[in-house]
């Protein structure tokens, strides 16, 4: 099984890497802005969030190679037994694609306004249409699922570490992407915030 589990993870990963990467160079191509703003940023927080990123990416390459071949440390890579079963693969499988669908409809619904980080030089538009029109933030709610797919199919206590540092370092990059959406939109965007949740619908 864990050969199936390896290659549900690996497709998920490209996929996430090829979604990703395509539009950062067709958007790039389209308008000559490169959407991948955080590393070029003047802000301290943002240039600190970029490294956390770097760092994140480099653990879930390690993540995906350590589980791979099976290694043990302690019970750091020990799955939870009650769902280490195929059929759980398959729903975080599931779960995981249905992640980064979310992540493709944010992507082409923003079109140009797409950005990874905070863009300090261009003020792009604010959309509140589709599913922007109940939810913030869906490309960070696909992310969430993505990331919940995998621990679905690795249920171990590296990749339940490495959901709870993601989310905390998603959490506070939106709250800083708000802030500065604030600041440049105003009441404008005030006003979204007001009618709107930050992940789910209705929700939260």
């Amino acid at each position: 099984m864990n050969v199936i589990e390896t290659i549900f993870v690996v497709t998920l990963y490209l996929l996430y890497l090829g979604l990703w990467r395509i539009k950062q160079v067709d958007q790039k191509r389209q308008t000559g802005i490169d959407p991948n703003v955080m590393a070029k940023s003047t802000s301290n927080v943002q240039k600190y969030m970029n490294h956390l990123s770097n760092i994140l990416m480099a653990y879930a390459v390690l993540i995906i190679a350590f589980h791979s071949i099976q290694l043990q440390v302690g019970s750091l890579f020990s799955r939870i037994g009650v769902i280490n079963v195929l059929l759980f693969d398959a729903i975080g499988f599931l779960t995981g694609v249905t992640g980064l669908s979310f992540c493709l409809y944010a992507q082409l619904k923003m079109g140009s306004s797409w950005r990874v980080g905070i863009d300090e030089k261009v003020k792009t538009d604010l959309i509140t249409t589709g599913l922007y029109k109940y939810i913030r933030n869906p490309t960070y709610l696909g992310l969430f699922l993505l990331n919940i797919g995998v621990w679905l199919i690795w249920p171990t206590w590296t990749v339940f570490l490495f959901n709870l540092v993601f989310i905390l370092f998603l959490d506070i990059q939106v709250r800083c992407e708000e802030d500065y959406l604030s600041s440049i939109h105003g009441i404008k965007y005030i006003e979204y915030k007001k009618r709107t949740k930050r992940y789910i619908p209705f929700l939260y």
